[in-house]
């Protein structure tokens, strides 16, 4: 309904996390580059992209993608929680 009503890259983004609990991580990834374009410089659609890549087994591309994030946000929590997603990685 929201979407209906407000059919922003945001709402869509929204929409793909929820897609990710009915369809799976593949599905949901597939709409959120749909958003690519629109959400570039949106550090939570890059912080999605990496949570749905590492689902898939996409190690490298989910680090890429949490790096982006963190270049973007200016939140220390947000910066906190991405610096540790990026140290276990290579841990």
């Amino acid at each position: 309904m929201l979407l209906r009503m407000a059919p922003s890259p945001v709402i869509r983004l929204h929409r793909a996390i929820a897609l990710r609990q009915i369809d799976g991580a593949a599905a949901a990834l597939t709409a959120v580059e749909e958003l690519a374009s629109s959400l570039q410089r949106y550090h939570l659609f890059h912080a999605t992209r990496a949570e749905l890549l590492r689902e898939l087994g996409l190690a490298d591309d989910a680090r890429q993608a949490d790096q982006r994030a963190l270049e973007l946000t200016v939140n220390p929590a947000e910066q906190a929680l991405l610096e540790e997603r990026l140290r276990r990685v290579r841990t």
